[in-house]
């Protein structure tokens, strides 16, 4: 019978089975049970708390196009810890005539087996969603001493070893001057094309865009102001990188010209505005 191993592995897991752990159990197994190992799907330190992953995805793809017999998985929370997602990739899988295979959960193929594998299921939602709460709790704590959650820093920041936020002196020139020209009256679409003729990258690494702009220059923290969802707010908590008139000023600006978007704060039009810049301007 032919055979294919998904492996997931979760970076945020003390102890979890590593990849490699995974598909060397997988092949022992193959090899005890008669299987015939044909491709390995392997996503690392992704989530389990959804099945939106790349390579598990393309398992269910191929399952549907019946490329294989037979699934290997380490345990039945790598076909997903929700119970709905569960039963859900189960019938897919098993629709296409896939039979599935747990390494390291014993489940007799008997009516007493679909009992105990309901119970696994539970189980793994269980940790799944206890995990979850843990993590929005340690998130929290942190957020309630102003330090980084780790999705929460803006570009012109750095972390610091007590996790709060420090200056970044590479680029925090760059948010300075975003201020800067936007106060003066550049559009958004004149200073996105200027940052990246510059080879400025958001934090991501990525040109910047409108939106990422627009988030920047609407983000509190670069006057002191840390924030955490609608929860916390704590001013004068980080080093401020814009003074608040500046900020101010562009916000008023942003709501002005959400609302006439073609209207130009510049004091008068030149024939090569919008088309001349100048060489000196480099951030």
């Amino acid at each position: 019978m032919n055979a294919v191993v998904y492996a997931r592995y979760s970076s945020h897991k003390q102890g979890e089975q590593s990849i490699e752990g995974q598909l060397a159990e997988a092949k022992r197994y193959a090899l005890e049970h008669g299987l015939t190992i044909i491709h390995e799907y392997i996503d690392r330190a992704q989530t389990g708390r959804n099945d939106n992953r790349e390579q598990f995805q393309c398992m269910l793809a191929d399952a549907s196009k019946h490329m294989f017999d037979a699934l290997i998985v380490w345990k039945t929370d790598r076909i997903g810890r929700n119970k709905e997602e569960i039963a859900l990739n189960k019938y897919h899988l098993k629709k296409n005539g896939i039979k599935i295979f747990y390494i390291a959960e014993m489940i007799p193929d008997t009516p007493e087996g679909i009992i105990l594998e309901s119970v696994i299921e539970g189980m793994a939602a269980y940790y799944s969603e206890q995990l979850s709460q843990n993590i929005r709790r340690g998130q929290r704590r942190s957020a309630a001493k102003a330090q980084s959650t780790g999705g929460n820093r803006p570009l012109g920041y750095i972390t610091g070893p007590d996790k709060r936020f420090q200056i970044d002196p590479e680029n925090a020139p760059t948010v300075q001057k975003v201020f800067e020209l936007y106060s003066k009256g550049w559009t958004m679409a004149e200073i996105v094309d200027f940052l990246n003729i510059q080879g400025k990258r958001t934090l991501r690494g990525r040109p910047f865009t409108h939106n990422s702009l627009r988030t920047m220059l609407k983000n509190e923290k670069y006057i002191g102001i840390y924030t955490y969802k609608d929860e916390i707010r704590i001013e004068n908590a980080i080093p401020p990188i814009i003074d608040k008139e500046t900020f101010d000023k562009v916000q008023e600006m942003l709501k002005y010209n959400k609302r006439a978007p073609a209207h130009k704060w510049s004091a008068a039009d030149y024939l090569l505005t919008d088309k001349l810049f100048c060489g000196k301007w480099a951030l």
